[in-house]
């Protein structure tokens, strides 16, 4: 097998493939494997920083199984109860703090304590709940043309509502403006969190850098099962024939594979596709794909101006703040904090030091000792194409794990796996491609 491209699905897949004794040739052409989901030491202060932060949950059963065969399940954290602290620059700070109850009251013992709503919505909030308890094809068929907007003002939620509460999880966890995006991804997002086990709402929160948890314990994993792999080794093109792919061709190479899994991004993936494969109708639909931004800013403060390991913003530029201190269990008087934008389309453009200027303001009013901190370090990373948008139009047009090349499959979070571009995504497509490629070896 050969797999092209070494992000979360490439190193999924080779996972897969190689637990079940096959042999494995795993192409990146970065000097290092992860793709978008990797960790680096700053130069200036030695700390471990992320590509881009996140929040994996308990629900990402794929990404837990993944985790446990690379042997790095313990570095990340399943909270007891799902918490999550909110604060607003004016109504000061709350949280969503879940009760040790079956599934689904603990969630409902949280947002009816919510003190971000007013009480007589935090009732209207209900609504939603009957919405995910009446889960049926009949109901996802009539959420595919909805966007998040739309369908929350079918259920009668308020502005408050999505304003301190769906708005915070949908742009989190689709990466665009609730105006756009599937209300039919958001609504299994929901389903997925909060229905079935209790433990499925709570956040798996990561202890070490993103490397460390998702990507060096699988290299590692990956070498002991004699699975080779080469960095730098950028795929200048697919070829193939009628009967699929005959060979990748890399670094000058021809590398030859019975069977192929893409692990690369869709507009990755568009150039270096033969034009004959481009006709496929799975991959010609690729066109129409758009990406979303996320930006992540790195703060260094010269003493401690957060005390949460992580709170979500409301009402801000900012959505979430990261105590990378505490959560690196880092023990210094001075304080790194990771500030994360997602749907960042608007202001990805902007010079970095006005995206600085920007959280320094926020922060002045949501961190109060920010006020008097000085700061001594930051580090500002824009990954343009974080995600696909995920609006209704395209949902519709994911290909799934058979390209319509017979010897070609694709893995990576854009492909059809049911939910938005993440992780869980990531992890699941990688294992999906290799069970379908040992569905039509048998």
């Amino acid at each position: 097998m050969l797999i092209i491209g070494g992000g979360i699905s490439g190193l999924s897949a080779a996972v897969e493939l190689s637990s079940r004794g096959a042999s494995v040739l795993l192409l990146e052409q970065r000097p290092h494997l992860g793709g978008r989901t990797y960790s680096f030491k700053d130069r200036k202060t030695g700390d471990s920083v992320d590509n881009g932060q996140h929040l994996l949950m308990g629900c990402y059963h794929e990404t837990r199984r993944y985790l446990e065969i690379i042997d790095s399940a313990h570095l990340a954290e399943l909270q007891k109860n799902l918490r999550i602290d909110f604060i607003h620059a004016k109504k000061g700070s709350a949280a969503l703090k879940c009760l040790a109850l079956p599934a689904p009251l603990h969630v409902l013992s949280g947002l009816l304590r919510l003190k971000t709503l007013s009480f007589a919505n935090r009732l209207k909030l209900l609504r939603i709940g009957t919405e995910l308890l009446a889960a049926s094809s009949v109901k996802e068929s009539e959420l595919a043309s909805l966007t998040v907007d739309q369908w929350l003002e079918k259920c009668g939620q308020p502005e408050e509502n999505r304003k301190y509460l769906w708005d915070i999880i949908a742009v989190g966890s689709l990466n665009d403006e609730t105006s756009k995006v599937s209300a039919l991804l958001f609504y299994r997002v929901l389903k997925a969190a909060f229905l079935g086990n209790r433990l499925n709402a709570s956040l798996l929160v990561p202890r070490v850098g993103l490397s460390e948890l998702l990507v060096h314990p699988a290299e590692e994993y990956l070498k002991q099962k004699g699975v080779v792999i080469r960095k730098g080794a950028e795929v200048q093109k697919i070829e193939g024939g009628r009967d699929g792919v005959m060979a990748v061709v890399c670094n000058r190479r021809r590398e030859k594979a019975r069977s192929y899994i893409s692990a690369i991004p869709y507009f990755a993936l568009q150039s270096v596709l033969v034009d004959s494969f481009k006709s496929s109708p799975s991959l010609a639909r690729l066109s129409r794909f758009q990406s979303s931004p996320i930006i992540t800013l790195h703060l260094w403060f010269d003493r401690t101006v957060m005390e949460q390991e992580f709170v979500a913003v409301l009402d801000s530029t900012v959505q979430w703040i990261f105590n990378k201190s505490a959560l690196l269990g880092i023990q210094r008087k001075d304080q790194q904090l990771s500030l994360v934008i997602s749907a960042a389309s608007k202001i990805v453009n902007l010079p970095k030091e006005r995206l600085v200027r920007i959280a320094l303001n926020e922060l002045s009013e949501l961190l109060p000792h920010t006020r008097e901190a000085r700061l001594v370090h930051s580090l500002v990373i824009k990954e343009k194409r974080a995600t696909f948008s995920p609006v209704p139009d395209v949902i519709s047009l994911r290909p799934g794990t058979r390209s319509g090349i017979p010897n070609l499959f694709l893995a990576g979070d854009w492909t059809d796996t049911g939910f938005p571009a993440t992780i869980e995504g990531a992890v699941m497509s990688g294992r999906k491609a290799v069970e379908e490629v040992f569905s039509l070896l048998r």
